[in-house]
């Protein structure tokens, strides 16, 4: 009797469970991009007015570049997120060793934290990182380019630069059908928000 109390508990969560969470599958690290691949955003990267992002390298020194008019974007080949944008050869943003809010393979409640080192030029301003995030959910997210089931990851950004500390919380969906992030809400800095709005993949 008490084994089949448990199962029908168990039943019930289930049905109660959104269908796409029942059937979230554990997203694997993507699969690399191609160059000549095309991502367009809304906001992409914060004081950097430049919309479309092109493929120009895979897997070069550990980097998957993209290249937006002057601007370099380097992706972490590992961790799939960034570690800095240059501009002319100075940097704009630096994240050391990377930013760590992606943790490949994802599924729901998993949960991890990093540290890094960041710097950001257009306001001189170097700070240190701890950060956490956990998969919250696996749901529909509608931005400009569409509609994708995604991975909904919540991060808090525990930073330090003295005098001043505080915490950042961003929110990301992680979109496995096209490997990559295709939304994020920043609650401290709206100007870190983003939406995809258009993508071309070979």
């Amino acid at each position: 009797m008490r084994r089949s109390s448990g199962l029908v508990a168990m039943a019930v969560v289930v049905a109660a469970l959104p269908a796409s969470a029942a059937n979230a599958p554990i997203a694997d690290k993507p699969v690399p991009p191609k160059v000549g691949d095309v991502f367009e955003y809304q906001k992409r990267f914060v004081s950097i007015d430049c919309p479309r992002w092109e493929v120009k390298a895979v897997g070069q020194d550990g980097y998957n570049i993209l290249q937006c008019g002057d601007n370099m974007a380097y992706i972490d080949v590992g961790s799939g997120t960034l570690t800095r944008i240059v501009a002319n050869n100075k940097p704009l943003f630096e994240f050391k060793p990377y930013s760590p809010t992606l943790s490949f393979p994802l599924e729901l409640g998993k949960k991890w934290a990093g540290k890094y080192d960041g710097y950001r030029s257009d306001q001189a301003a170097s700070w240190k990182s701890e950060v956490s995030c956990e998969v919250k959910a696996f749901e529909t997210v509608k931005v400009p380019a569409g509609e994708f089931e995604a991975y909904r990851i919540a991060c808090a950004d525990n930073w330090d630069a003295l005098p001043f500390h505080g915490t950042a919380d961003s929110t990301f969906w992680y979109a496995p059908k096209i490997g990559t992030v295709v939304k994020n809400v920043n609650a401290a800095d709206s100007a870190f928000d983003y939406e995809l709005a258009a993508y071309h993949v070979k």
